[in-house]
């Protein structure tokens, strides 16, 4: 099961980020919202089931100390104290498909957004027994076009603490490039294939190419192709 936030958990929203992304000659609202929750070092199996004890030990218990049956033996030392205690999951990988709740609690959630993207997934150890685990919540679909809402969410770094779940899709699919809320990935066309929009809208809806005059091919020759990229935040 891949990282997740299933109750209600105060994170800490350490940045807001709106940015416009381009898609073909539409500039869409995007934000990234940066976040970290610290905790028991238990929260490490919520990014990969073990990652706890690969960091952590028992001093005490490796000396006969005695655990009752059924008990969730704790670990608060570290296994290799010289080594880094900073850690990037999977990095520079990115998922989509997440659903990102913000519970204010006293009425139903106040943002309820799907298809949602997380990235930069990192934590961070500490002797004792306590984790910080960070990432960054990535966003562009159409309820950003809110002002209010827009605002709001520009604002968070401001708020400090606030309630989320953060649920994932039961198969997770990575955030290629051009990534939109709520649409398929656009379809890679390989270099030099001669396919241009019209192309993949015939194919797709059982047309052909065919019927392309010397005149459409002399103009597809002559002018320069022109790739739009999304920022990649």
């Amino acid at each position: 099961m891949p990282f997740q936030i299933e109750k209600p958990t105060l994170i800490t929203i350490t940045n807001a980020n709106p940015r416009r992304e381009l898609h073909g000659e539409d500039r869409v609202r995007a934000i990234d919202i940066a976040f970290s929750m610290t905790g028991e070092n238990t929260l490490l199996d919520l990014i990969e089931p073990g990652l706890r004890e690969h960091h952590y030990c028992n001093h005490a218990l490796k000396a006969g100390q005695e655990v009752l049956p059924g008990t969730v033996i704790p670990l608060p030392n570290l296994r290799r104290p010289r080594l880094p205690t900073a850690y990037h999951y999977a990095k520079g990988e990115k998922w989509r498909g997440y659903r990102f709740i913000w519970d204010w609690g006293t009425e139903e959630a106040h943002v309820d957004f799907t298809d949602v993207v997380l990235a930069n997934l990192h934590y961070e150890l500490s002797e004792g027994g306590s984790v910080t685990i960070m990432g960054t919540i990535q966003y562009n679909g159409d309820e950003l076009q809110d002002n209010d809402l827009y605002g709001e969410l520009s604002g968070l770094a401001s708020d400090g603490e606030i309630s989320v779940m953060l649920l994932a899709p039961a198969d997770l699919m990575p955030a290629k490039k051009g990534y939109r809320a709520g649409k398929p990935d656009t379809p890679v066309v390989q270099e030099g294939d001669g396919k241009n929009a019209g192309d993949l809208f015939a194919e797709a809806h059982g047309g052909g190419t065919t019927g392309d005059t010397d005149a459409d091919a002399d103009t597809d020759e002559e002018e320069p192709g022109s790739v739009a990229a999304s920022q990649d935040a």
